[in-house]
């Protein structure tokens, strides 16, 4: 490789190879594997991720079904199509996911927090009554 070309090295630090494992890849010169792990030793802090709470994870699901809701209604441009397309069906299959989600997190979360869930939920129905009056 000529010198003046910058060398850029990809490195995985998920650490989902096993040492035995095949898919964690070869070794290079300097001791990483093609997959970017290293030769059985983890660099501080590399690969590790802090452990998501049930209710964490529930909300960050919900923040996507919440999401693709707004967009079904019609209401938010698509980012992938740059469209503003309404689909009612779709609409309603994400609302009723966002509702049985936000039901099952509110067991874990505060008063407060519980509260915007319900006016997250009321909030999409309405909109989605009103949507369904328009042509």
């Amino acid at each position: 490789m000529p010198e003046d070309e910058e060398h850029f090295e990809f490195v995985d630090k998920r650490g989902t190879g096993s040492a035995g494992d095949a898919s964690a890849g070869a070794r290079s010169d300097s001791g990483q594997t093609e997959a970017g792990g290293s030769s059985g030793e983890e660099p501080d802090g590399a690969g590790k991720h802090p452990r998501l709470a049930a209710a964490d994870r529930m909300l960050m699901c919900l923040d996507i079904l919440h999401q693709g809701a707004w967009i079904a209604l019609g209401l938010v441009e698509d980012p992938n199509t740059q469209k503003i397309e309404k689909n009612l069906t779709e609409a309603k299959a994400l609302i009723d996911a966002v509702a049985a989600l936000a039901e099952n997190v509110e067991a874990f979360v505060d008063e407060s927090a519980r509260r915007e869930l319900r006016n997250l939920v009321t909030t999409l129905r309405m909109n989605f009554v009103n949507q369904s009056r328009r042509p």
